[in-house]
């Protein structure tokens, strides 16, 4: 193994998190797991100064990472509007709920 590949398997990595947060589907807690613990693995080995014809891959992971975090943010921004919409939902259900008829009004039998 190079001393570079690990900086491209890192680059790797954050291009399959991208991947993942911008999918249809949200990822799994065991998908997220397993990138973490894939991630964490590869750091640990990394040394403590990258060379410096790494430069160019972790330049590529932190671009790649950037997105992952916008992306996420995006989407946590999603959730929250959804959230909204349902609250207000349920408020405007509530406010029909009390608009029925008043007690001791008139009815049918006169």
């Amino acid at each position: 193994m190079s001393e570079l590949e690990p900086y491209e398997a890192l680059a790797a990595l954050a291009e399959r998190e991208l991947v993942l947060v911008r999918g249809e589907q949200l990822p799994t807690l065991e998908e997220l797991d397993a990138l973490l613990r894939e991630r964490d693995a590869l750091v640990e080995a990394l040394p403590a100064e990258p060379p410096a014809g790494a430069r160019p891959a972790l330049a590529r992971a932190m671009a790649l990472q950037e997105q992952t975090t916008a992306e996420l943010g995006r989407r946590a921004a999603e959730v929250r509007r959804s959230i909204g919409d349902v609250e207000l939902g349920r408020r405007v259900a509530r406010g029909y709920g009390t608009t029925g008829v008043a007690s001791g009004g008139l009815d049918w039998a006169g």
